[in-house]
């Protein structure tokens, strides 16, 4: 049931992943190309397939044949992505996500104190700045709100972790603040980087205003619901997010 799970959350992250893609482009008022779709959701895969197939004290226990089968799909996808998308580029996220999991002579970007969870935040906004292949004022201000996006999510996964994490010693926020304390720190930054999309949005730079309301209120939501021990569909609501903004949209489009 534990391996069914993990299956399911890496399907979850990397469909959501290529979803949040789509937006991207959509912010940008553009389309996102069909191979890049593909290539992102395999990206997305593999690099969680990665983290989980690689053993760590911090982490669950797993069988080894299955953390080989998680290796050799990561692979795999890895492989067809640089085939539908063969940008050099791509292998510098594998580069800080190879540092995060296993580091090099002891040493991993798999820090406490925020810091794992901003690594994993910059390799997510990364890929995408490498995808939309961009670098104007709009492009990195999309990255910086998807940034804060990722940072909270992996700090509201780090909530489930907390015994472990500290039984490992790693001090992550939820370890250090209180619940009370971690739900403003994440309301604050997340209503900040809602804004100042918002404020993109009338400065032209960006398109898609229903898409930042609707961000708003589900991450607001979730932040408020999952700052303490309460899990029920936390997969669904944080890991799939960028699939359920789709769903509303797909609904008020019908709406409308």
């Amino acid at each position: 049931m534990q391996d069914l799970g993990l299956i399911f959350s890496l399907v979850m992250v990397s469909v959501s992943g290529a979803v949040m893609l789509h937006f991207g482009y959509e912010f940008l008022g553009g389309s996102i190309p069909f191979t890049h779709f593909i290539a992102a959701a395999l990206i997305a895969f593999a690099a969680y397939a990665f983290d989980r197939g690689i053993e760590n004290r911090e982490d669950e226990s797993r069988q080894a044949e299955f953390r080989r089968l998680l290796l050799a799909a990561a692979i795999s996808s890895v492989i067809v992505s640089f085939m539908l998308f063969p940008n050099p580029a791509l292998l510098i996220p594998f580069l800080i996500a190879y540092l995060y999991t296993k580091g090099i002579r002891g040493y991993r970007l798999k820090g406490g104190i925020g810091v794992k969870n901003a690594v994993v935040a910059f390799t997510w906004t990364l890929g995408v700045l490498i995808f939309l292949g961009v670098f104007t004022l709009p492009a990195l201000l999309l990255c910086g709100f998807f940034f804060t996006k990722s940072f909270v999510n992996t700090v509201i996964y780090d909530v489930r972790d907390i015994a472990r994490d500290r039984m490992a010693g790693i001090a992550t926020l939820p370890v250090l603040l209180t619940a009370p304390q971690l739900r403003l720190f994440l309301l604050s930054i997340n209503l900040t980087a809602h804004a100042a999309a918002l404020l993109g949005y009338f400065a032209g730079f960006f398109m898609g205003i229903r898409i930042i309301a609707i961000s708003t209120i589900h991450s607001t939501l979730y932040i408020l619901l999952y700052c303490n021990k309460f899990s029920c569909m936390r997969d669904v609501m944080v890991d799939g997010e960028w699939i359920l903004y789709a769903g509303y949209m797909i609904f008020l489009d019908c709406l409308l």
